[in-house]
């Protein structure tokens, strides 16, 4: 079982050994304890973004490919600093 379908490098556990239910409510992985309440841990245009209600921010796993960490802001996110709510930052 992985974050999503994106993001394969990361394993919380494999179905075949473990009921899904005991790896969903297994939070001793940071980055699943992390993604059930993502939204204090995200940084830059995403933590501050005003549709994050909507995308979550996004898929991770770019965010980590380009800066190293998983938290950071999406890099494809392709809305402007506007759009989001920043003003312009």
């Amino acid at each position: 079982m992985h974050p999503d379908q994106f993001t394969q490098h990361i394993t919380f556990g494999n179905v075949r050994e473990r009921k899904i239910e005991e790896i969903w409510t297994d939070v001793s992985h940071p980055i699943m304890a992390g993604l059930k309440d993502r939204k204090v841990l995200l940084k830059g245009r995403c933590a501050a973004c005003q549709y994050l209600d909507m995308c979550n921010g996004n898929f991770r796993t770019r965010a980590e490919a380009v800066t190293g960490d998983f938290w950071e802001s999406d890099p494809a996110c392709y809305l402007t600093d506007e759009e989001i709510g920043l003003g312009g930052i």
